[in-house]
């Protein structure tokens, strides 16, 4: 399977800019989640009416709670301003496969989406390659 990175692309943001976004989002996305978990447990702390182990199981499952939800929103929130400064960053790709020819090329991935294509291209059922 070849793989090549083009920078003959016109981006839509700079260089710069895609680093900062980089930066600020991945800030963004560790701090947030525990943050909104400690205020998730400090809201529900004076409604409890439990005390010793109990109340802190219930500290603990609000925070757990509170820290998923809002993990799996941001994440959802911000995936494509995520693909677009990385895609930015590492250059658009493009993968294809060496006995076909088949040719998959991403201005906007992760390194996720690079893990799926190279898996797809390197099953040949998968992507029709007929000189396996």
């Amino acid at each position: 399977m070849k793989t090549e990175t083009r920078n003959n692309v016109v981006h839509t943001i700079p260089l710069g800019t895609a680093r900062l976004r980089l930066l600020v989002l991945g800030l963004v996305r560790v701090a947030v989640p525990p943050l909104a978990a400690v205020a998730a447990a400090w809201a529900v702390e004076p409604q409890l009416n439990a005390d010793g182990s109990a109340r802190l199981a219930y500290l603990v499952l609000v925070a757990v709670l509170a820290l998923s939800a809002v993990d799996n929103t941001l994440t959802n929130a911000t995936e494509r301003t995520y693909r677009r400064a990385y895609g930015r960053v590492h250059g658009p790709r493009s993968w294809s496969c060496e006995d076909c020819g088949r040719q998959i090329t991403a201005r906007e991935w992760t390194p996720f989406d690079a893990a799926a294509f190279e898996t797809h291209l390197a099953d040949p059922r998968a992507h029709g390659c007929t000189h396996s």
